[in-house]
Formats: structure tokens, sequence, C-alpha cells
């Protein structure tokens, strides 16, 4: 039976081969890949709520409010972690193919350095914002885990939710708390829209429904 290979980044045409796979098992694959589209569609069936309730929303260029529903924050915490492990591992696939490596090779100490640095690489040259986010919000609060450049500012507001609404998305960080004297390093970036930017790269299959019933 001649299975196909998947395409995992249709930009550096990274593939895994089903009949000789880098590793011995691959099924986090599947699950990352069905989890971001399910953040992703509640997300935007959210934002779409958000529409169809202000006749003026798309005239909206920054709204904080106390009334973001609580999955918000918490599904922009859960697609960063959930991303971030998922380019990991489509980096990890690009060096092991290219360096004919199996499983054996991963736990050989002389490979452990390269793996990490490419892993990492390939995430910050793709995503930085998002990686930044995972970094300082989502694995763990900055403030529980403070880091030498890390500001009282980007201290505080890890520990908020800081999400607002600029149509047609939500965003997190483009809010920027100010506090003695020093301004939070937090990136914005909003969920749904990564999700579209990354969609002709990692999964050109999967769209998500219009903001506006209109097709807008």
């Amino acid at each position: 039976m001649n299975i196909s290979q998947i395409v995992l980044d249709h930009e550096r045409g990274i593939k895994l081969d089903p009949a000789d796979p880098p590793f011995n098992n691959y099924q986090a694959f599947k699950s990352n890949y069905v989890g971001l589209k399910i953040l992703a569609d509640s997300v935007r069936e959210l934002e779409r709520q958000y529409v169809a309730s202000d006749p003026h929303a798309a005239h909206v260029v920054l709204h904080m409010s106390s009334q973001v529903p609580d999955l918000v924050p918490c599904a922009f915490n859960w697609f960063s972690v959930t991303l971030v492990n998922y380019l990991r591992l489509v980096a990890l696939v690009e060096l092991m193919t290219t360096n004919g490596w199996k499983s054996a090779s991963l736990s050989d100490p002389a490979n452990r350095p390269a793996i990490k640095a490419h892993c990492i690489a390939f995430v910050k040259a793709t995503i930085p914002e998002v990686h930044l986010w995972r970094n300082k919000v989502a694995a763990h609060f900055a403030a529980t885990d403070p880091f030498h450049d890390d500001n009282l500012g980007t201290l505080e507001q890890s520990i908020m939710n800081p999400v607002t609404y600029k149509y047609p998305y939500y965003y997190v960080g483009l809010m920027q708390w100010h506090t003695a004297g020093e301004t939070s390093q937090l990136p914005n970036w909003a969920l749904t829209k990564t999700y579209e930017d990354l969609s002709s790269r990692f999964w050109p299959e999967f769209k998500l429904h219009p903001v506006a019933e209109n097709g807008t």
C-alpha cells in the first residue's frame, strides 16, 4: 500500500513520510493539529457574535471590557502553547530528515544542542510574538518566574487578562500596562489572524468562517 507523504510546511517543503517516519510515533501531530483548529474556531465564533451584537463593530479600534468571555484569554494561552509545540515538531522532522536521523538519534548527547537550537530558531522565525507570549504568559506567568530582563510592567501585565477587541479580531497585548515608569514588553497578536496567516503554509485545507455573514 502506497501511503502518500504528509506536507507539514508548504513553504519549506517539509514532509513526513508515514512509510518511513524519522521517529517511531507521531500521534502528537494529529491532536495538536486538530486542537489548533478547535481553538481558532472557538474564538472566531465569539468574534462573529461580537460583530452580530454591535452594529458599529466595524468602527471599533480598541475596546477594553470586563465582558470579554473567560474562554478568550485561556484560548490564547492554550493556542500559543499548542502552536509552539506543533511547530517544534515540524522543525524536528525537518532536521531529522535532512540528517537521516531516526528515533535513536534523539538520545545521542551530541545531537541535543542542534535539536534544541533548530527547533527554537524555527519557532522564533515563524511566530515571534506568539513564542514570546507563550514564554511570558502561557507556559507560566512571568511574575511567578521573573527573568533579569523582565520589567515591572511586563511582570504585572503577565497576570492580567489583557484582551481587547479591534475589528475584526480579539487581541492580546494591544493594551500595554504602564507602572513605575516602565511599560510592558508583552507582544500584541490576534489568535484567529495568526491562524489565518499561517493557513497557506501549514494547513491550507482548514478555513475559518468569515467574521460577518456578508463574508468580510
